[in-house]
């Protein structure tokens, strides 16, 4: 999916950005859009910010990736706080899903076929290929309107006004996928779900899943549905393709996505979550958790315990289970018991990104910012693209410690990778100015000062 269907259903559509004989994209300008667009997604979508649930997902893109040819260049997998049944694939190698798509899915297989025929997408070039650079639309135009879909898939009226105000000479030809586009990705997402370990019936399964989840509801349809248009033909051809395949026929590579389908619901609706769970004559080890999550959001910790206790850790994924009682202990205020657990962890995964923020949480719980800000710092280093979240988290340690400095430049990128590049340059233009930055801190902020301002100029280039 490249523009979402509010964008559609407004009657607003997009302009063709160029002849075939204008090229495509080459891959720096796709990575450079890329870029460009991340941090459009991080200011516009409501993104998910629980690290297990990110974590999660972007772990089952990469392993998918892993089995796919020509990915070439970063991926990033996110996944979107928003009700609708919908995922969507952006240049550069952005995949969103949305928590109403991964609630509604029946296992890990029919996750995976989404997250597979959206890299399909990408490494096929259907994105590239369709914002190929002309002379009627330019590259920074076409981020403007790309930006204004990614916001439609949020809010409509919000997107349609600003794909409206960047349309330019009346171009009315719209993006879309075509059935070919479609076809193929269907294909080789199969393969990459082949290749994976997965049951490659499970992209005919979904499609299945989305016609059921569409009758009885009249115009209220899947949104996936909206963009990927789902016929008897193309369940059939997937399931035809499926049965030329040798594969296995696995449809969950553990319990950890009913894990996490149940964390996701307990952290959107935790009283429904508890009303569901009270009603159930029979739960699962993913349902207790699932409580549990609730309970602890409600803040009753007490109740917590108790579903946690019973579960047996050999039903459980090791490590969802025990950072549930690693939270339990934060919830009790026993951040010491905490930290000993979390520790132990570390030393069993080194590096894993998780534990390594649940680490850096306790050491602001224990009073030791130094060690908390330096975990952070780590992190935003080794990371490919910088989190927001992890910034922000940092910025507001350092603050409570009294490291203006620090706290000043941490929120400036925060900002930067937010793409709200005048209060970037601010803030840095703040820690600049910070009694305790150093002479060496000063050339280096000034150097990201420098970076965003000139970004910050483009920017306002591009909105002219």
């Amino acid at each position: 999916m490249l523009a979402a269907s509010p964008a559609h259903s407004s009657g607003v559509s997009l302009p063709d950005l160029g002849e075939a004989s204008g090229g495509v994209l080459t891959p720096a300008e796709e990575r450079e859009l890329g870029r460009s667009l991340l941090r459009e997604v991080h200011r516009s979508a409501p993104l998910v910010t629980d690290p297990e649930i990110s974590f999660y997902i972007d772990s089952l893109g990469r392993q998918l990736l892993a089995n796919a040819r020509d990915a070439d260049g970063p991926f990033y997998f996110l996944a979107i706080d928003n009700g609708q049944v919908n995922a969507f694939a952006m240049p550069g190698g952005i995949i969103g899903v949305h928590t109403g798509l991964i609630l509604e899915v029946r296992d890990e297989a029919e996750l995976a076929a989404v997250l597979a025929h959206e890299i399909a997408h990408i490494t096929q070039r259907h994105l590239a290929r369709m914002f190929a650079r002309g002379r009627d639309i330019n590259f920074t135009t076409g981020l403007a309107i790309l930006a204004g879909v990614l916001a439609s898939t949020i809010d409509p009226t919000l997107g349609s006004a600003m794909i409206t105000g960047s349309l330019a000479g009346g171009i009315q030809q719209q993006i879309n996928f075509t059935r070919a586009n479609e076809a193929e990705a269907d294909r080789v997402g199969m393969q990459i779900l082949q290749g994976t370990g997965f049951d490659p019936n499970a992209m005919a399964d979904f499609f299945e899943r989305l016609q059921e989840l569409a009758r009885g509801v009249g115009d209220q349809v899947p949104e996936y549905l909206r963009t990927h248009p789902v016929t008897l033909d193309r369940i059939t051809d997937a399931r035809n393709r499926a049965g030329q395949m040798t594969a296995s026929d696995t449809r969950n590579r553990g319990p950890e996505f009913h894990w996490m389908q149940a964390r996701s619901q307990a952290l959107k609706d935790p009283r429904r979550t508890l009303e569901r769970f009270r009603a159930t004559d029979s739960t699962t080890p993913a349902q207790r958790y699932g409580a549990a999550v609730a309970f602890l959001e409600r803040g009753e910790t007490p109740r917590a315990r108790e579903q946690l206790e019973r579960i047996d850790p050999g039903d459980a994924p090791g490590l969802t289970l025990e950072l549930a009682f690693i939270a339990l202990l934060r919830a009790e205020e026993a951040h010491t018991a905490a930290l000993e657990r979390l520790q132990d962890l570390d030393a069993v995964y080194p590096g894993h990104p998780v534990i390594r923020e649940r680490l850096a949480r306790v050491y602001r719980d224990l009073d030791q910012p130094d060690r908390a800000i330096r975990i952070l710092s780590d992190m935003v280093r080794q990371e490919h693209a910088p989190n927001p979240e992890l910034l922000r988290l940092q910025a507001d340690i350092a603050d409570a410690a009294g490291y203006v400095a620090t706290s000043r430049e941490a929120m400036a990128e925060y900002f930067f990778h937010r793409a709200q590049y005048e209060e970037a340059v601010r803030q840095f233009e703040a820690a600049m100015d910070a009694s305790d930055a150093s002479e060496r801190d000063r050339q280096r902020i000034e150097d990201k000062r420098n970076t965003a301002r000139e970004t910050a100029r483009k920017a306002r280039e591009d909105r002219r």
